[in-house]
């Protein structure tokens, strides 16, 4: 079974399913996100794949490529359970540690670009969207499978995640993305309320709390964003 063979113990209490009741929330919100990105994927003429997004050097063909490598990474057979040690971390812990100075975020930045770039020349753009079209539904059945309590790899952490804090980051990730693709079109944001404030959310999170009241509030000049590079 996909969903137990990703399961190892880490040492102490983890979370149990009614600890994390905005689960089932997420992840129809990731649904429909993926939905989007695979109709527009399907509608897309080559002009578009190729037009030039925000993210420096990515056209559409690139985004499409790298957010996908997650549908690729959770259709993949189960890894093997590797050695932890401590708890999981949280989605926000994550964050920081990434987009830290010096981070993860900055070091593989270059790595990360240039694979985008080698998946989408390797690939016919009807590839990339179909792997929304055809990953994404097969993907999220057995996310429905899963409870929110598996711990599951997630490098370079040694003590993996949660999967419902793994599913917080994917989630993230597919709306800005998403969001990157369709300013990259011309295209006004079409996203779901959820997927928005799961999102908005997440960033309020990752962002140093004070900084954010003030800003917020006003009472600040000095802006706690960007929060991720």
């Amino acid at each position: 079974d996909w969903s137990r063979v990703w399961h190892y113990p880490a040492g102490g209490r983890l979370m149990s399913v009614a600890d994390d009741p905005l689960y089932p929330y997420r992840l129809d919100a990731l649904e429909q996100t993926w939905q989007v990105w695979s109709q527009l994927g399907g509608s897309l003429s080559e002009t578009q794949w190729s037009a030039a997004s925000r993210c420096p050097g990515w056209d559409v063909a690139c985004l499409y490529a790298h957010h996908s490598q997650f549908l690729l990474a959770l259709s993949a057979p189960p890894p093997h359970a590797p050695e932890v040690s401590g708890q999981p971390q949280s989605a926000v812990q994550v964050l920081r540690a990434f987009n830290a100075p010096g981070g993860v975020a900055s070091t593989a930045a270059p790595a990360v670009a240039d694979q985008a770039a080698r998946e989408a020349a390797q690939h016919k753009p009807a590839e990339l969207a179909e792997r929304f079209t055809g990953l994404g539904p097969v993907i999220i059945r057995r996310l429905r499978t899963a409870t929110p309590d598996l711990v599951v790899p997630w490098p370079p952490v040694p003590s993996g995640v949660t999967l419902g804090e793994g599913l917080r980051i994917i989630l993230m990730e597919a709306t800005i993305h998403l969001l990157d693709v369709q300013r990259a079109l011309g295209q006004p944001p079409a996203l779901t309320d959820t997927a928005l404030a799961h999102t908005a959310s997440l960033l309020a999170e990752v962002a140093q709390g004070v900084e954010l009241i003030e800003a917020a509030t006003g009472r600040s000049a000095t802006s706690p964003f960007p929060v991720l590079r």
